[in-house]
């Protein structure tokens, strides 16, 4: 019995292989995706992994071919059994043989030889193997590998390209280090205790008595990872920049990335109106005073490398 991997015996005896064990199952080519000319050549649109497409050979050697089965259910599908594209193939395959007269006479040989012959003793018969030399002589080409090429050719490109704006990104991305959230963490705990204490005292806002416990501390880590930016990069903050570094920095608070962007805008309002709201006494007041208090400057002290001093009259 001929392996299942074997296509057809050669005139010296030697096993010629079959041309493609694993079949595409995901993609399914359609009588009307192909186009045959005269001389039998065929083109479709790109697909992998059939490279045996029409091949007249490949087709009638798969009429035999079979799911294995364990245990009373169907394994995986090997070979041509299962193939989604097996119609489409077979039409062309035949259409193949059919426009080539020396070929369709042998194949019409090989049917009379082996039509008392059961299973895959028929492809063992020298019929077939006269018939499946001539299939290879004549040497029918598909543009199937060389739109592949390209396609892989356009999406590697794609990728690189892809790669590259990721890699221009990260460099503009503006970004908190530990470090940075670690000289902030003093400040951020006693920004957190005002908060709470404010939320919590008697005659609140209604903005603020309704803040859960957790959207204080969110709001809390929002304004250490943007002040911690800000101390390191030049320029405006976004949103966008705060809720990349909360990421990068596992302060997500475990939101997706959609909706922690909302969140940290929200958050952002927030600490406007802590930093600003009421007018009289803003709940972090004490924090934005100590921030913007400029100490005065004595004779010699260096400011932006420049040395000052008194000199006295002559």
């Amino acid at each position: 019995m001929i392996a299942s991997n074997i296509a057809y015996v050669a005139g010296d005896g030697k096993h010629v292989p079959r041309i493609q064990r694993y079949r595409n199952r995901q993609d399914r080519l359609f009588i009307r995706d192909v186009f045959i000319d005269d001389a039998g050549h065929i083109k479709h649109k790109p697909i992998s992994k059939l490279a045996c497409f029409a091949n007249p050979v490949e087709y009638l050697r798969g009429e035999y071919d079979t799911r294995p089965t364990y245990k009373g259910e169907q394994g995986p599908p090997r070979w041509c059994a299962g193939c989604p594209s097996s119609r489409a193939c077979g039409k062309f395959a035949y259409q193949r043989i059919e426009m080539d007269a020396g070929i369709a006479a042998k194949h019409s040989v090989w049917e009379a030889a082996t039509q008392r012959l059961e299973g895959t003793a028929r492809y063992e018969h020298p019929a077939f193997t006269e018939f499946a030399a001539a299939c290879e002589k004549r040497g029918w080409t598909s543009d199937n590998e060389d739109a592949l090429s390209f396609q892989r050719a356009e999406e590697a490109k794609r990728k690189r390209q892809a790669r590259a704006e990721d890699k221009r990104k990260a460099k503009r991305a503006k970004t908190a280090t530990p470090a940075g959230m670690a000289a902030l963490g003093d400040e951020r705990d006693q920004r957190h205790e005002a908060l709470v204490a404010a939320a919590r005292v008697a005659g609140a806002p209604t903005w603020l008595r309704n803040l859960p416990d957790r959207t204080i501390a969110f709001t809390c880590d929002v304004w250490q990872v943007r002040a911690a930016i800000e101390r390191r990069h030049a320029g405006e903050v976004t949103g966008g920049d705060v809720t990349r570094a909360m990421l990068a920095l596992g302060r997500d608070h475990g939101f997706a990335a959609s909706s922690l962007r909302v969140r940290v805008n929200e958050a952002i309002d927030r600490i406007g109106r802590l930093e600003c709201e009421p007018a009289d006494a803003p709940v972090w007041a004490a924090f934005e005073a100590g921030k913007n208090h400029i100490p005065p400057r004595s004779p010699g002290q260096v400011l932006n490398g420049v040395v000052w001093s008194v000199l006295e009259d002559a």
